[in-house]
């Protein structure tokens, strides 16, 4: 896959973490507490507010990982938030996906600075 194609995946991405970040908010404005309020599951994986980015971000991963398999745990790897604190859902939610805008900051980084070293 070319450099055009994996930067238009990753401006892709961004897009989706945008959205998914604004579809979260939304959701869990309609929670109990809304997005004052505490989560409740504080341990395991990660708590996903809105499914359908979800589902459309897992895509767009594995295609980054078929183009870019030497950075496929990065690509893949998920925020560690939940650590036993019972988060207020806002900041969770903030946290959950600037994890991701840094993930995509880096690779951005990475894919430069490998294609000026050829």
């Amino acid at each position: 896959m070319n450099l055009d194609k994996i930067f238009e995946l990753l401006d892709k991405w961004d897009k989706l973490i945008k959205t998914g970040e604004l579809a979260s908010l939304k959701k869990a404005k309609q929670r109990d507490g809304g997005i004052n309020g505490r989560i409740k599951r504080t341990t395991g994986t990660p708590i996903i507010f809105d499914f359908d980015t979800y589902q459309q971000q897992k895509k767009l991963q594995s295609k980054l990982c078929e183009a870019l398999p030497q950075f496929a745990d990065l690509i893949r790897s998920t925020p560690e938030i939940m650590d036993g604190y019972p988060w207020i859902c806002r900041d969770f939610i903030e946290l959950y996906f600037r994890h991701y805008k840094i993930v995509i900051k880096k690779l951005r980084r990475l894919i430069t600075q490998e294609k000026s070293d050829v």
